[in-house]
Parts: structure tokens; sequence; C-alpha cells
């Protein structure tokens, strides 16, 4: 997904997933709101959405259960356990559904009040290889037709990864903050150990009938254990009222501007600038998202290649397979283009840099229990450039084991 993508909103996603189990539900569209109001994070209106659907359906098996959860979220004990009471009393649920509550009761909801914040949080290990851990150039031969030196030959490695995420909600507000820390740690490769840091948070506004969600970032990168970037970044995404797509599909605009630090690397800092529209679909089964837009990279007057303009694509699918079982693919590409020739008379004669870099991911995630996840990964990255140096293509492998915790 692209950062638009946001965005993770993990509580938000565990909820929706466990919605999907829900059986019986009508092909409405006050329903089909109340899904998306979820997905986005409205709380209160998803609520409100809900129990408008239960009022003028109230045989509306799939909203009695989605309610029961969200109320369970939200750390309202009671009003769960009466909602899961009148399900099992009023619709005679199958086994299926009969043992998801039986999971939900058992976990227990949350001892808090709606006021206050919500909090869920996952730990993943994973274990994997990467066949191109330096990203070594494709062409085995430098621009003078000598062979490159070995380090700058693509070089494999298996690594170890680890992750920890935490989202904190407050339902009242419809504020969602968002931290994360991973770590690769390369068996060999120790110089390219990889280690990043996020701080996120996303405030919903409301003016008149649009939508929109403000949000704040920063993150860090340490490569081989020395910091190696920093970036700060504000994003505002637009949802109109207008309904000019098919009922399921909806649609927003994104509009995020970054400033990027390298504290190692001189006159390569830069400030990024992007538009994007973005486009999702959501029922029982499948969640759909693709988006594309243009961007703008200024850096400084004395960085090659000067400012840089291209454009970005994005498409996720999210499928299930079985009751535990879903699968993932997703595809993204990016094309930039220098202002300037790139170091003109030592890299090519009077060239502009050209690059593309097209990446493309496969994955299959299995429920062990209502916590607990294994993923089996595969990514292939290709990086086209008219700078032959440049170009190089990295395929990675990964199995991990994930664990959600409050």
């Amino acid at each position: 997904m692209t950062f638009s993508q946001h965005c993770a909103r993990f509580f938000l996603f565990l909820l929706a997933t466990c919605c999907l189990c829900a059986s019986a539900r009508a092909d409405d569209s006050a329903y089909q709101n109340a899904l998306r109001l979820l997905s986005e994070g409205r709380i209160e209106e998803a609520e409100a959405s809900l129990r408008t659907v239960i009022g003028q359906q109230p045989e509306h098996a799939g909203a009695w259960l989605d309610l029961a959860i969200l109320q369970c979220g939200m750390g309202l004990t009671d009003e769960a356990e009466a909602l899961f009471g009148k399900i099992q009393e009023r619709f005679d649920p199958p086994p299926a559904i009969q043992e998801l509550i039986r999971q939900i009761r058992a976990k227990g909801c949350p001892r808090q009040d709606a006021g206050q914040s919500v909090a869920r949080s996952s730990f993943r290990l994973g274990r994997g290889h990467d066949n191109n851990v330096n990203q070594g150039a494709s062409n085995p031969f430098s621009l003078g037709g000598l062979p490159l030196a070995p380090e700058f030959r693509p070089r494999g490695d298996d690594f170890t990864q680890v992750s920890l995420e935490t989202t904190r909600l407050f339902p009242r507000y419809g504020t969602t903050f968002y931290g994360q820390l991973q770590s690769r740690q390369h068996d060999h490769l120790s110089r390219y150990d990889l280690s990043t840091a996020l701080v996120a948070a996303e405030q919903p506004l409301k003016l008149g009938e649009w939508h929109n969600r403000l949000g704040i970032s920063l993150s860090a990168a340490w490569l081989g254990g020395h910091l190696y970037q920093q970036q700060a970044g504000v994003h505002a995404q637009i949802l109109p009222p207008w309904p000019v797509l098919p009922e399921g599909w909806h649609y927003s605009f994104l509009s995020d501007v970054s400033r990027v630090w390298y504290p190692t690397l001189k006159n390569f800092d830069a400030d990024i600038l992007r538009h994007q529209l973005i486009v999702n679909f959501q029922d029982d089964e499948t969640q759909w998202m693709g988006s594309a837009g243009v961007t703008r990279d200024f850096g400084g007057k004395n960085r090659p290649g000067g400012d840089k303009r291209g454009w970005i694509a994005n498409v996720t699918l999210r499928r299930r397979l079985t009751a535990r079982l879903h699968g993932e693919l997703s595809g993204a590409r990016q094309d930039w283009q220098g202002d300037q020739v790139y170091f003109s008379g030592l890299v090519d004669t009077n060239t502009q840099r050209k690059q593309s870099t097209r990446l493309w991911r496969a994955a299959a995630v299995y429920a062990l229990t209502p916590r607990q996840s294994v993923t089996l990964e595969f990514k292939d990255l290709k990086n086209q450039e008219n700078i032959s140096l440049f170009s190089y293509r990295n395929r990675q492998v990964m199995l991990n084991w994930q664990y959600e915790f409050r």
C-alpha cells in the first residue's frame, strides 16, 4: 500500500477482519457504509450507522455481530455481552459464529470506558533470505568496461527480522497513534543490517459532508549501526461526499509532504511532495485498493542531478481463501527523472538520470489461533536506470510468526 494506506491502523484492521466472519449480510448501502466507516477509523459514526441498519433491518445478523465486536473492542463489556446474548437467542448462529463468540468471550473485552484509549500491539519474528543485500549492480562491468569490484556485485545472505507495532485509538475523538520498531540482522553482511523506528498520529476532521484525515509522522533508519536517514512528514486525506462510484467502491485524495535528511551523505537532503488518487473496494471476501499520483523531489542546489519529478502507482489485493487462510498480492511502481545532467563528464555524457522501480509482493497468511499467525511472503524488486551502474534486482523470501496482544 501506499503510505496512504496507510497507513496502519492495526486495531481497525483486526476489527474489520473479524467482521468479515459474520454471516447473512445484506447487500445494502447503509451496511456497506458502516463497514467503510470502520475501515476509516470513524468509530462513533460506524456505531451509529450499525444501529441504524439494525433499526431498519432487525434480522440483519451481520450488523448485530459487527456492533457486538465493536462494543467489545471499545471496552464496553456489558453492552457487548448483551448483544452476544441476543445474537445467540435470536438467530441461532451456525457453529463458526458460535465459535467466534466463544473465542471473544474467552479473551475478554478491555476493561475501560468508551472515552479512554484502546491499544493493540503485535510482535513479529521472521527468518528469510535476500539474494542482493547490498543492492549490487545488475551489470557486472563498470562504465569503463572493467569488472566491478566484488563489493559492488550482488551479494546474498540470510537474515533474522523482528518488529514490534502498537496502535492506540481514542474512540471518542477518532485519534490514532501508531508506533513501529523493526530490525533486520544478517548472518554475515552486518554492515547492511537495517533498523527503523516510526511514530505517527492521525486525526479525523469533518467539514460539512466532507470527511478528512490529517496526520504527521517521524521516522529514522540506521544502516550498519549508524544513523542513515531521518524523515518528518505531514499528510491530508480528503474523502469527497459525491457518490460517483458503484456501490462498495470509495475514493479519496491524499497529499503529503516530507523532509528527508541524510546525516552521512552531503548534498542529498530533500523535500518530497506527492499527490495521489486512492480507490478502494471491500466486500465479505475481498479488499482491494489502488492509487496513482505525481511526485516532486526538491534537492539542494549541489545535489547530483538536481530536482526530480515522477509518478507513482500502487495496487493491493487481499482475499480470504478459507476460514483461516488469506492471500495478499501487491504491486508498486515509481518513476523518476532528474532535471539536470547527472555528474556531467564522470558518469556519462550529458545524460539526465532516469529511474524506474517496480516491486511485487505475494503472501499467504495462516491463522494458528485468534492471536497467532504465520506468513510466507515473497518480494521481487527491480530497479532499472539509464545509468547501468545503478540498476539492480533484489529478491527476498521470508517466513514470519506474529503474535497479537493487548
